[in-house]
């Protein structure tokens, strides 16, 4: 320990400071020595020398590889350190070694989204200040990092761990859809097919299989729902669709379980409004898929018969959003075959036969009967009857 007063220790090392910047050979045995004393210094028992060591890594770290790993360490443990002032630094100097070396971005950045669970807010400013940094530098690789963070690990985890690992992600998530979604938007995923947006976009999609439900609301609807690859009938849309539907159909095998007489859609009413969200409300994949799932999955008499008459009327209101959205549609668009979109229509007076007549007027409350969505599936079928008639005006 050096036994040196606090002010000779600083003046000690602005001097070696000085004389270092000074030197014209960027690896001469000065700097050398500088940057060790840096190193030494991340360890100080005072704060101002911390300080001082972390803002002044960066003008020598570059320049010797044999110290960058004892250097980058050094950076990682002003970032723990007992004192704000100094840890606040250390956030500062990881931003400076990334730029410093572009083949430390993932492994700070990977630093950085751990120290998202500070329990000081003022200092979690600063994190993600310097994630955003990191954003900036190389957005591909700190949005991989990113979203390795939220798609959850493959390793089993006790309680513990996975309570840290779904707080972590709730923090991730709330960081994409709230400060970083602005340079998302505007310049580091504002480009259709680009690295960055292609990463956010496949862990992201990845994510929204093994997340909550309340995650899987931010992914869709505060992060993906803002790119450009979710557009009208895109095709990217689509596979979000396929992929909401799939939990969907998963979900409703545990609130119907085969053989059993009753159930609900308790959980899976959640997939079909977000398929809902996808389909019919922004359109970012053609209706018709989600017309073609409740054809399938819910609109059968067997499985009708087996729902409250809550969950009847759900899927009524359900179908009939689902049609008018087709039919406002013009073409059929993307991943959708013109035939198969005309199956489905002519396939839907058959289909209202079985919600209307075997279901609608059998509900025992008239209060709860879905009037508004009886009324559209008529109109419906009065249109579908229409585009039956040929020019020759003779019904098919």
């Amino acid at each position: 320990m050096d036994s040196r007063s606090l002010a000779e220790q600083e003046k000690d090392i602005r001097d070696l400071l000085r004389r270092a910047e000074r030197t014209p050979v960027k690896t001469s045995a000065l700097r050398r020595d500088t940057l060790k004393r840096l190193i030494d210094l991340a360890h100080s028992p005072h704060s101002s020398l911390k300080i001082i060591a972390a803002t002044n890594f960066k003008l020598f770290i570059r320049d010797f590889p044999e110290l960058e790993d004892e250097a980058i360490n050094a950076v990682y443990d002003l970032c723990e350190d007992p004192v704000s002032s100094v840890r606040i630094k250390g956030y500062a100097a990881i931003v400076d070694a990334s730029r410093e070396q572009q083949k430390w971005v993932k492994r700070n950045a990977d630093v950085l989204v751990q120290l998202l669970q500070s329990d000081e807010p003022e200092e979690v400013t600063f994190v993600k200040r310097a994630l955003m940094q990191h954003l900036d530098m190389d957005p591909a690789v700190t949005l991989g990092v990113i979203c390795d963070q939220v798609v959850p690990s493959d390793e089993p985890l006790d309680e513990e761990e996975q309570s840290i690992r779904d707080r972590l992600r709730s923090l991730v998530l709330a960081f994409l859809a709230g400060e970083a979604k602005r340079s998302l938007v505007e310049r580091h995923a504002n480009t259709l097919g680009s690295p960055a947006e292609d990463v956010l976009v496949s862990g992201m999609l990845k994510a929204v299989t093994r997340v909550s439900p309340n995650d899987v609301d931010v992914i869709v609807k505060d992060i993906l729902a803002s790119l450009p690859s979710f557009k009208p009938s895109s095709s990217r849309g689509k596979e979000l669709l396929d992929v909401v539907l799939a939990q969907a159909r998963a979900t409703l095998k545990s609130d119907l379980p085969p053989g059993s007489e009753h159930g609900s859609l308790q959980n899976t009413r959640y997939y079909l409004d977000l398929a809902s969200f996808i389909a019919t409300d922004r359109r970012f994949a053609h209706p018709s898929h989600l017309l073609r799932f409740y054809y399938t999955n819910l609109t059968p008499k067997l499985v009708l018969v087996r729902l409250p008459e809550e969950d009847q009327a759900y899927v009524i209101r359900r179908v009939a959003e689902t049609f008018t959205a087709c039919d406002d549609v013009a073409n059929p668009g993307n991943g959708v075959d013109a035939d198969d979109d005309a199956a489905l229509r002519k396939q839907f007076p058959e289909i209202c036969s079985v919600l209307l007549q075997q279901v609608f007027c059998d509900m025992k409350s008239s209060y709860g009967r879905p009037w508004p969505a009886c009324h559209a599936l008529v109109r419906g079928i009065a249109r579908v009857r229409l585009q039956m008639i040929p020019s020759n005006g003779m019904p098919i």
